[in-house]
Order: C-alpha cells, then structure tokens, then sequence
C-alpha cells in the first residue's frame, strides 16, 4: 500500500472561506497518522468520509492555536461520544514541553483531557522514531523562533513524506527531507514580506533544491499571497512537481 495524504486544512489561523488551518491526514500499513489538530480537523475527517474514533496516533509539530484547537474538541468527543469504547487509545507526540501543553486544557475547562489509561503522551526531540507498524516515523529540527517545534519525515516501503510543520529553512531541515518523495512544506509568506520563523517561496524552492525531494506540496499559506499562486515562484529555484495544497487534495506517494 503507499503512502496516501490528505489535506484537511492548508491555512493558517486566519479564518478562511476556502482553507481551514493546516492538519494533515496519513494513511498507510496498519494504522493512520494526524499531523497536527488544527481548528476544524475533526469536522474535515468526518467531510473525507472518516472519523475521529479511528485516529489513535497524532503527530503535534507545536502549540501555536492553529495547529492545536482541535485537541480540545477532540478531548470533549473522547468524554461525551457514547460510540466511544472503554478500549479506547490515543497517543499524541509533540516537542518538548507536551505534557505541561495537554495538562493546561484541564486548567481552561475543567476535567477535559482523557484519563491515563487512554491518552498516552511522548514529548521528543529532533532524532527520536517511532516505529508504527509499516511505518517508520522520525522526528526533525524545526526553527520556529525559537520555539519547541518538529518537523516529521514518515517512511514506508521505500517511500517518504516529510512535513517541515512551520519553521524557516536551515542546514538541518534540508539533510532532515534528503531524498523525500513528498516535501510539504510551509509557505507563510511573500518573498517580499518574511516573517522570522516562516518560508517564503523563494527559501522553499532552495530547500527542496537542496534536498534532493522528488515533489513539493505547499501548505499553511497565509491571505498576504491574495490571488497570487506561490508555486510558481517555488519552481524558479526547484525543477520537479510543485503543488499548491487546498483543503480536501489527496496525494499518493
């Protein structure tokens, strides 16, 4: 089987009648994979034709609202769905500082976060896999001012996706995505309007130049770009495929 992902959402945390903020959706061997829980998620996998109760594993690149309001509502549903079983599991790994982040939803709304014996939690840092069935899952170095944050590179039978989450460009990040048959990288920005911490086309298109990546899928873009298309922008510093994500794309890779 190959790597299958969906977009659910390719914006950022400014509301949007066409993207909801980035989450992405893994499938593959034996289990599937949330990348981030941004605001939204939940109701994008029910939009894909799936459900909340079949995701058990969810990658957190790191803690900004947009790619993690979703955790509170997905809590509630663990807590208040009456399909969901007593068997019920959830692991989620995120950068350091995980478990002070998850703890802090029970200090907004009470006893919202699911007990011990469901929700299991594992902070890592930069080198830390995961084996998940077919899936070998490796966490990467991501700078996003100065915050706790991961990249993810997910490979199985010989093929590869790393999502860069957000960050800037760096030496690290491009050995990190070497040889990635699908790049998703972040693409806040206008070249002409950097933010620290972010990508612009032109740094994304120099990484992926650099990597040696086989394609590139651009997510999290934020309105600045108006009806201008990054991509193609990207394409003057990488020669290979570059795709603009939008919310409900499906890539096999």
């Amino acid at each position: 089987m190959a790597l299958r992902l969906t977009v659910l959402g390719s914006g950022t945390i400014v509301p949007s009648q066409v993207r909801r903020a980035t989450t992405l959706f893994v499938e593959g061997g034996s289990e599937d994979i949330l990348i981030d829980c941004g605001p939204g998620s939940l109701q994008a996998l029910e939009d894909a034709g799936r459900s909340y109760r079949d995701i058990h594993r969810i990658l957190i690149t790191h803690f900004h609202p947009d790619h993690t309001l979703g955790l509170g509502r997905l809590f509630s549903a663990v807590k208040n769905d009456t399909a969901v079983t007593e068997r019920h599991w959830i692991v989620i790994y995120g950068p350091l500082g995980l478990e002070k982040f998850i703890s802090g939803w029970n200090e907004l709304y009470g006893n919202v976060v699911p007990d011990d014996d469901i929700l299991n939690l594992v902070a890592m840092e930069p080198g830390y896999e995961i084996d998940i069935g077919d899936m070998m899952i490796t966490a990467g170095p991501a700078d996003h001012g100065g915050r706790p944050a991961l990249a993810y590179r997910i490979d199985m039978a010989g093929r590869s996706i790393v999502y860069t989450g957000d960050t800037s460009r760096s030496d690290g990040l491009d050995r990190f995505a070497s040889g990635a048959d699908l790049l998703v990288s972040e693409c806040s920005f206008p070249d002409e309007s950097p933010a620290e911490g972010h990508m612009t086309p032109a740094t994304v298109g120099e990484m992926a130049s650099a990597a040696g990546a086989g394609e590139v899928l651009l997510v999290h873009m934020y309105p600045f770009f108006g009806e201008t298309d990054p991509a193609a922008e990207v394409r003057r510093r990488f020669r290979g495929k570059v795709t603009t994500g939008r919310d409900g794309l499906v890539i096999e890779v």
